[in-house]
């Protein structure tokens, strides 16, 4: 019997076609409840901080943070997606209010309907209405830039510290 728990199989851990911070800098994600590794409380906080910098540019923060979420026993210590160990416990008790005690469920469910609906999207070509909505999509915003904007960056920081706030 293995002493370490295995992740959920239908939540894979995600990955990125360039390394991401995480890869590149562990340490820096390295923190667990309590954790002032003898350091001054505003040390700290620093050092949260310049974890959750690094994530709010990462192009996979919001599939990092359900992995988290889902995988409770594999994060108990660290950052994820700008989330400390007892920030993603309160999104967890919220999970459970929101979509009620089996949310892991429910979420498989609904990636797994996603999938299905994107491969039934794949043989069926977009109505005349739909590919206009496309083609103005594109021609407003743009294509998607790699890697993420400063402003993207900000705009991804204040949503993650926004969801931290209402949690």
């Amino acid at each position: 019997m293995s002493r370490f728990a295995d992740p959920d199989p239908r939540f894979l851990f995600p990955h990125s076609p360039v390394p991401t911070r995480c890869q590149t800098e562990p340490a820096t994600f390295d923190f667990a409840n309590g954790d002032r590794s003898g350091e001054s409380r505003e040390a700290t906080e620093r050092r949260l901080a310049r974890a959750r910098r690094a994530c709010s540019g990462c192009p996979i923060v919001r599939d990092c943070l359900r992995w988290a979420l889902v995988n409770m026993d594999l994060t108990k210590v660290g950052i994820y997606a700008a989330t400390t160990p007892n920030q993603r416990t309160a999104l967890r008790k919220r999970m459970v209010d929101r979509l009620g005690p089996d949310w892991i469920d429910v979420l498989a469910d609904q990636d797994q309907a996603r999938r299905e609906r994107a491969a039934a999207a794949r043989h069926t070509p977009l109505t005349i209405s739909q590919a206009r909505i496309v083609a103005l999509d594109r021609e407003v915003n743009g294509p998607m830039p790699r890697p993420l904007t400063p402003v993207q960056q900000q705009r991804n920081m204040a949503r993650l510290m926004a969801g931290l706030k209402a949690a």
